[in-house]
């Protein structure tokens, strides 16, 4: 022990988490969102390491680390003057005690070495105990890191991420009160930063968008199957009431704003064509795989359904560029959408970030339909359309939106959501569509500008 000591306060829930509970060597806590174990935890990694011990931090993605050490520990060791070094490189804080805390993610795993530790914390354990990468990580790093000290500990917290992960299968261990294990979940009526009215709103927000499933996991930190879809991007009454705007318009006569393109090549998927004109969209077209084996097919059934000024968006994904690429020598205004691609962008409400190009352009679309605060988007009846659409499931993960795969709802439901995908270009563009008119003449158009 050193006579260095940190003048720090905690929470009840942190100081439950952290320092009074029953002895063992695996302590798992299932949490609610804003509960504070990230400071609370980073303090207590402070605290440990100026006892002379080694500690591992582990996280999510390699960013956070730094943020995580400038926010939450950095002020208070410098206010309280504790000699300390902190390694931006190496990711490791240093104290004269000879304590340290070594910072990894799991974005990557190859630099989790094998040293023993005295703690090991993993923040949002949910991501990364998540999936094959994550039981690898915990069973060939984390682990071995516990076998030196015969009193190490892993704490490992975070919000629930389903159960099909191994931060799951960690909590029932404990939960059948397996030897060395100990659990309790906490949930963000724990926090004492929260307000009531501010834990209302996170309430409402999460209900909003996810349903009772999503207050479940979030707020009260329960394990929830939310994959497979349980969280569905587009709720279906949003789409029928789409579906009740297009009935009372009618399509403008000239060529679309823009088409969306979902391509097949051969086979028996499908390719769509899906023509917009502003906030309307026309009736979808569905054309047999075996019509368009190469780029030249395609093109030829995109060029009759545009004009000039038509932006053409084109799925690269599955099936290459040669669609797009002969698509776009003949008709300029045509851009490849690859939906695996990184986003930089935000949602409207400005709280979560977008895993990739897919989740952003869902996400758009879903904020479009909202029936309140969209734009009065009008979709034509189709059935299949609508099933295409409601079957995009979604989860949050580490603030960000994933939205399902194609690939994964295949299997779920047994086709491919082309007539959904083909839509969600369609309403791809750099500006948003111009909103509904207010007024609409005898044919719907009367007053249109879009």
């Amino acid at each position: 022990m050193t006579g260095v000591h940190l003048d720090l306060t905690y929470s009840a829930a942190q100081n439950a988490a952290f320092f009074d509970h029953p002895p063992g060597k695996y302590f798992i806590y299932p949490k609610g969102r804003r509960v504070g174990f990230t400071r609370g935890g980073m303090q207590a990694a402070c605290e440990w390491a100026l006892e002379g011990l080694a500690v591992l931090w582990g996280d999510t993605i390699s960013v956070n680390i730094r943020k995580y050490v400038e926010r939450y520990a950095l002020p208070f060791l410098q206010k309280q003057r504790i000699p300390h070094t902190w390694n931006v490189v190496e990711k490791t804080l240093r104290f004269d005690t000879g304590g340290f805390i070594d910072f990894r993610s799991a974005d990557n795993p190859e630099n989790w070495e094998g040293f023993g530790y005295h703690k090991v914390l993993l923040n949002e354990a949910g991501i990364i105990l998540e999936g094959e990468n994550g039981r690898y990580l915990y069973q060939n790093s984390v682990l071995p890191m516990l076998l030196d000290f015969p009193e190490s500990e892993l704490y490992a917290f975070g919000v629930p991420k389903g159960t099909a992960n191994l931060f799951f299968d960690l909590h029932q261990r404990a939960t059948q009160a397996l030897p060395g294990y100990h659990t309790r979940t906490f949930t963000s009526h724990d926090s004492p930063w929260l307000s009531a009215s501010a834990l209302a709103g996170l309430m409402e927000e999460m209900r909003t968008l996810g349903g009772e499933l999503l207050v479940d996991q979030e707020i009260f930190g329960r394990f929830v199957n939310i994959q497979g879809g349980g969280l569905k991007v587009i709720p279906e009454a949003w789409v029928r009431l789409a579906q009740q705007r297009w009935a009372a318009l009618t399509q403008p006569p000239r060529p679309p704003d823009a088409l969306g393109v979902d391509v097949a090549r051969g086979g028996e998927d499908t390719t769509v064509l899906s023509p917009r004109w502003g906030v309307y969209f026309g009736r979808v077209t569905e054309i047999p795989g075996s019509r368009t084996p190469d780029g030249p097919s395609v093109r030829d059934l995109i060029l009759p359904e545009v004009g000039p000024d038509t932006l053409v968006n084109v799925d690269v994904v599955g099936v290459g560029t040669s669609p797009y690429d002969f698509t776009k020598q003949a008709h300029a205004r045509t851009r490849p959408i690859n939906f695996g691609a990184g986003s930089d962008a935000r949602d409207s409400t400005d709280t979560y970030d977008f895993a990739n190009f897919r989740a952003q352009a869902y996400w758009t679309f879903r904020e479009a339909l909202d029936p309140v605060s969209g734009l009065g988007l009008a979709l034509p009846p189709d059935e299949q359309l609508v099933q295409d659409l409601i079957s995009v499931g979604w989860e949050p993960r580490g603030g960000k939106i994933l939205i399902e795969s194609k690939k994964d709802i295949k299997k779920r439901i047994g086709r491919s959501t082309n007539k959904g995908d083909a839509v969600v270009q369609a309403f791809m563009e750099e500006d948003a569509p111009a909103p509904v008119p207010e007024t609409l003449g005898e044919h719907g158009w009367a007053g249109w500008t879009g």
